[in-house]
């Protein structure tokens, strides 16, 4: 049986330049085309424009989102975010009317109307303002923030009379009186009372 050396040499170059071209061409393919999972760079510049808006720096610096989990989340915006919560809650009674030892749904005292509040958001408060007063963190008037709770005396002293929720700008949301329907007032819509403020913990 005759052979052809030069035959065989051609055969075995052939099938050594195949799977060397071929490597080669996925990667020049890899790099032209980088797939979302390949670790080559791109080459074209293309690749590097951004379509995102052009925003103005300034625009960047006043905008800060309150993030939503992390060490960055204070006490303080816990806290904030959850008196907003009960300013809310109260707010969808505004109109209910005034009964004497009523703590809702429907109709409300004071000190009825703010516990209801206050337990939207799984927070239980006794049903007299006295003893709310009593069970509160004492804070100054100018220190109020939404959810905070504003407390009245009348001139005899003694404990709280009256007892509303504060919602901003020197009003508060309360169920005040048998002549009233929960509504806004200011802190100091009792004349000639004692005011000051508590924080629920």
């Amino acid at each position: 049986m005759s052979t052809n050396p030069l035959g065989r040499i051609r055969l075995v170059s052939s099938l050594t330049l195949v799977p060397v071209m071929v490597v080669a061409l996925l990667t020049f393919g890899l790099w032209v085309h980088p797939s979302s999972t390949s670790a080559l760079p791109a080459t074209s510049p293309v690749a590097e424009v951004s379509f995102l808006p052009i925003v103005a720096t300034e625009d960047l610096a006043s905008t800060k989102p309150i993030p939503e989990s992390g060490p960055a989340l204070t006490a303080a915006v816990w806290r904030m975010a959850i008196g907003q919560a009960v300013v809310d809650a109260g707010e969808t009674k505004l109109g209910a009317p005034y009964v004497y030892g009523a703590g809702g749904p429907n109709a409300f005292d004071c000190s009825g109307f703010t516990r209801w509040a206050w337990m939207q958001l799984g927070v239980e408060l006794p049903h007299n303002s006295g003893a709310q007063w009593a069970g509160v963190e004492r804070i100054a008037l100018d220190q109020l923030e939404s959810g905070d709770l504003v407390f009245n005396w009348g001139p005899g002293g003694g404990p709280p009379g009256h007892v509303g929720i504060y919602v901003g700008d020197g009003m508060m949301i309360h169920s005040p009186n048998s002549s009233g329907v929960v509504r806004y007032d200011s802190i100091n819509w009792w004349t000639g009372a004692t005011t000051a403020a508590g924080r629920v913990r």
